[in-house]
């Protein structure tokens, strides 16, 4: 069996390294085999082992939706020569993240970015280009579809929502009804948090205080990593 994951950072496994007591500069500076702890401790290993798969990670720290939906395209188009290689076995565990993200070609580069950055053209763009309602009704149609390709291809799919909980105007099969921020702290409250650094909610200010996710770039440890395995087991089980 894959496990085939897309996300952001929360996914990718970002500040499993932190131990209880480690100063801002020992955090930053990281350990050699960031990568190689990223691979051993984050939620995705977890749920992959515990599934008996082999986990294929398309996610990366600071991503946009927009560079998830852009890199499942390339991976599943990448089979079109072949289309039954990679339909047995299959499951697809999709982390959408902040909406106030994107990816576009800057300085003829693609960069993810989020809309506060202190850049004049995002500012620009943000003031002018993006709309809320727009986008949660764009991001809605783009998982409506990938369900339904899903389900064409027999491949089994679940959402979660990473640290927001969106209200969508479509209604949407396999969406996790509660963000995973919100599951591990205070599921009544609907602040929104931006996963830039800053305790900017109720909700991340509990996951410091109750050491769910560490004080500096506030991601969640290992052992909380373990926690969002338990919380995403059972659903993952049930579409299998």
């Amino acid at each position: 069996m894959k496990l085939i994951t897309f996300g952001c950072s929360w996914t990718k496994g970002i500040g499993v390294h932190y131990t209880e007591g480690m100063s801002r500069e020992e955090y930053e500076k990281g350990t050699k085999n960031l990568k190689e702890l990223r691979d051993q401790l984050s939620f995705r290993i977890h749920l992959a082992e515990r599934l008996g798969a082999e986990n294929i990670n398309f996610s990366t720290g600071g991503s946009s939706n927009q560079r998830q939906e852009r890199l499942a395209t390339e991976y599943f188009n990448s089979f079109v020569d072949d289309p039954n290689n990679f339909l047995e076995d299959t499951v697809v565990l999709w982390g959408i993240t902040s909406i106030t993200r994107n990816e576009l070609t800057i300085d003829g580069e693609l960069k993810n970015f989020m809309y506060g950055a202190k850049d004049d053209r995002i500012r620009y763009y943000h003031e002018h280009f993006y709309d809320e309602k727009t986008e949660l009704q764009r991001l809605g149609n783009m998982m409506i579809h990938w369900n339904k390709f899903f389900e064409a291809h027999r491949i089994s799919n679940l959402w979660f929502q990473t640290f927001n909980t969106y209200r969508f105007p479509q209604n949407i099969d396999r969406l996790l009804p509660r963000d995973l921020l919100s599951c591990l702290t205070r599921p009544m409250i609907n602040d929104e948090h931006y996963s830039n650094w800053l305790l900017d909610s109720k909700r991340i200010d509990e996951a410091v205080r109750k050491k769910l996710v560490n004080p500096h770039s506030l991601h969640p440890t290992k052992e909380t990593h373990v926690k969002i395995a338990d919380i995403l087991e059972k659903p993952l089980r049930e579409i299998l």
